[in-house]
C-alpha cells in the first residue's frame, strides 16, 4: 500500500514539474490570463470591501484611529498586489530576454555553418585549380545563398603553387 501511495506522489510530483516548467516557458498562456484575470478580481473585490467597510465603520459610528487601522490594512494588501504584478511582468520580461538569446543563438549556429560550407566551397575551388591548368579562375554558383560579407577573409599567397596565373591570382575580377 505504502509503494502505490509513494508512486502516486511521484507521478503527481513529475506533472507539477512538467506543468511548472510549461507555464515558465509560457507555452501555458492561457493560465497567465486566467491568473492576471483573477488578480484583477480580487483588486476590485479588495476596493468595494474597503469602500463597503468604510461605510459601515461611519454609520456605526465607529472611531477613527479603527477606521485608519482597516484603511491601512487594504493598503497593506494592495501594495502586496502590485507587488505580485510587478515580479509577474519581470519574469515575463525574463523569459522574453531568454527567448531572444535563444533566436540569436540559433541565427549564430546558421551563419556559422554558411561560412563552413563557403569555406569547403572554396577549398574545393582551389583544388580544382590546381588540377586544371587551362583555367585561370574558376566560377562556383551557390544558389540561393544568402549574401555574406567577405570582406574580412585573409589573401592567400599561391605564388609558389605551379599551373596558377599569377595575373588572374592578383586581380580581383572573380567571385572567390
Amino acid at each position: 500500500m505504502r509503494s502505490q501511495t509513494g508512486w502516486y506522489w511521484l507521478a503527481a510530483g513529475v506533472l507539477a514539474l512538467g506543468l511548472n516548467g510549461a507555464y515558465q516557458d509560457g507555452q501555458l498562456g492561457w493560465v497567465h490570463c486566467l491568473a492576471d484575470r483573477a488578480a484583477t478580481v480580487f483588486e476590485q473585490a479588495s476596493e468595494r470591501g474597503l469602500r463597503a467597510v468604510t461605510m459601515a465603520e461611519l454609520m456605526l459610528g465607529r472611531s477613527p484611529e479603527t477606521l485608519g487601522r482597516t484603511e491601512g490594512g487594504f493598503q497593506k494588501l494592495q501594495s502586496k498586489m502590485v507587488a505580485q504584478r510587478v515580479a509577474q511582468a519581470q519574469r515575463q520580461i525574463a523569459m522574453a530576454q531568454a527567448r531572444q538569446q535563444i533566436a540569436q543563438a540559433r541565427l549564430q549556429r546558421k551563419m556559422d555553418l554558411v561560412h563552413m560550407k563557403m569555406d569547403k566551397v572554396r577549398m574545393v575551388g582551389i583544388d580544382r585549380a590546381h588540377d586544371c591548368s587551362g583555367f585561370s579562375k574558376v566560377v562556383v554558383d551557390l544558389g540561393d545563398m544568402p549574401k555574406i560579407d567577405l570582406s574580412n577573409l585573409p589573401d592567400i599567397d599561391l605564388s609558389d603553387v605551379s599551373g596558377v596565373d599569377q595575373n588572374s591570382v592578383n586581380g580581383s575580377d572573380g567571385p572567390i
